[in-house]
């Protein structure tokens, strides 16, 4: 997926997408600002869409404003923390609440142990600690070079996926907005919730794959030719694979709270499952990448979750590779599995004096508009939810 920007909100849902800003209902779509409603069109909304029409406007202030009073006094100013949240644009509320999700997190590598750690620090009884949230340890080169032959055995499948491949590489969201069946043009706030999500988890991922720096299967086989361009950034963990599983994880939640058929959730992530394997096909990931980046997708969900006390503020920690890494051949993402349960990967308890997740505040203000969309009750209490409504 494309990671041109945080902001670039990923194909289909992203600003340049069939949903976003520059889509068909986004502000640069039919009906958006750019569209055929919207200020440079035929019809504009505002002069200042062209230039002509702002120096008419500056040319006509006299006249228009000549004799009348301004009021007095003027309108009060919001209280302090208390903005009309609402009134943001999409962009600088996306950008908000990218800053308040970052918050209190960190990457922490440690060198000796090949790991890298997805920590948030909370308040504990003993006063600020660290709390774990994901470990994912670096596979040894001779496992990559068997992962390699994996990708080799997937070769003949490229002629029938070639236009899946293509067409996923910079929009995968829409196949899964597509699998979901929903009614997407009347749930713009769970759209920006998801965009909200994946900015997040394409911060954490980039810093991740720095850390980690796992070759590409071609760099360390160069007869695997990739079919497609290859991203100039680490193999594991898989970014399509962690955006897509992200995304089926937090719509599945929904799905299951609005009690929705199991069948849809299945078709999610088997959707997500695809595009995963999709990207090896091509030759840019390992099977094992895979793995890695629907673990960060799933714990990128759960801290969200458990943020708006949709979840308890204790999930559990998930880990890549904690213990030796097993039969290269056998690390291949299975959809009967939780994402724990697949190879090289396990699930633990926190530990007993890790702090709880913190309240993140705009994102409940967010869920609560969420789920008015799926007619449910939210679980958190979002102070001014109803007022920014």
């Amino acid at each position: 997926m494309s990671t041109v920007s945080v902001l670039n909100l990923l194909g289909g849902v992203g600003p340049a997408g069939g949903v976003g800003p520059y889509g068909g209902v986004g502000p640069y779509g039919g009906v958006g600002p750019y569209g055929g409603v919207g200020p440079a069109a035929g019809l504009a909304v505002t002069a200042g869409a062209n230039e002509w029409g702002s120096a008419c406007l500056v040319r006509m202030q006299g006249y228009l404003t000549q004799g009348l009073a301004d009021p007095y006094p003027p309108a009060p100013c919001p209280g302090f923390d208390a903005a009309p949240w609402l009134h943001y644009g999409a962009a600088h509320r996306a950008q908000s609440l990218l800053t308040e999700a970052l918050s209190g997190l960190q990457v922490r590598a440690d060198p000796g142990a090949q790991t890298v750690y997805l920590e948030q620090l909370g308040a504990s009884e003993k006063g600020l600690a660290w709390r774990p949230l994901l470990s994912l340890r670096r596979p040894p080169l001779d496992y990559l070079l068997a992962q390699a032959r994996l990708v080799d055995d997937m070769l003949p499948l490229r002629e029938v996926r070639l236009p899946e491949i293509h067409a996923q590489a910079g929009n995968a969201l829409s196949f899964l907005l597509s699998a979901a069946q929903l009614p997407w043009h009347r749930m713009p706030r769970t759209l920006e919730w998801l965009a909200s999500a994946l900015a997040l988890q394409m911060a954490l991922q980039m810093r991740i794959k720095q850390m980690l720096a796992c070759p590409r299967p071609h760099q360390i086989r160069p007869s695997l030719f990739p079919m497609i361009e290859v991203p100039s950034h680490g193999s594991l963990p898989s970014g399509h694979a962690g955006e897509s599983h992200l995304v089926a994880a937090l719509l599945c939640h929904l799905m299951h709270r609005a009690r929705l058929p199991d069948l849809q959730s299945q078709v999610l992530i088997r959707m997500a499952l695809r595009i995963a394997e999709n990207r090896v096909v091509a030759g840019v990931h390992y099977p094992v990448d895979s793995l890695a980046g629907r673990l960060l997708g799933e714990s990128v969900a759960r801290y969200l979750l458990a943020s708006v006390a949709e979840l308890p503020a204790q999930p559990s920690v998930l880990r890549f590779g904690h213990a030796d890494f097993g039969q290269a051949a056998l690390a291949l993402p299975d959809e009967g599995f939780a994402p724990a349960q697949s190879p090289e990967c396990s699930e633990v308890a926190a530990p007993a004096d890790a702090p709880g997740l913190p309240m993140l505040k705009d994102h409940a203000r967010l869920w609560e508009l969420v789920c008015r969309e799926w007619n449910l009750d939210s679980s958190s209490a979002a102070a001014g939810a109803a007022a920014a409504a």
